[in-house]
């Protein structure tokens, strides 16, 4: 299992839930899906190159009326939440098509 964060300095919650299985069946890596460079990375780091189970929680809001929010963090609340989740089902999917094997989930 590979857990990914965009900001690796925030990891110690997730290390202390991990446990025992703190590499050895858990390994957690930087991805922030927002960046194509960052996504390619990520994906070249997984052991055989082979994602069976993808969960896409990555996400960002916004509370408040939609006139308060500039078109610009608009964009970015877009960019993180619709396409992070297309970067990543474009990473996985062509393998799991090939193998005919795999599980993408969406979260939002």
């Amino acid at each position: 299992v590979i857990a990914t964060m965009r900001d690796l300095r925030k990891k110690d919650k997730l290390e202390e839930a991990a446990g025992a299985a703190l590499g050895k069946t858990l390994t957690i890596q930087r991805l922030d899906v927002c960046s194509d460079s960052s996504v390619a990375e990520c994906m070249g780091n997984i052991p055989g190159g082979h994602v069976d189970v993808l969960v896409n929680n990555a996400g960002v809001g916004h509370v408040g009326p939609v006139e308060s929010i500039s078109v610009e963090d608009m964009k970015r609340i877009f960019e993180t939440n619709f396409f992070g989740v297309v970067r990543m089902i474009k990473a996985v999917l062509p393998d799991m098509k090939s193998r005919q094997s795999g599980h993408i989930v969406v979260i939002s």
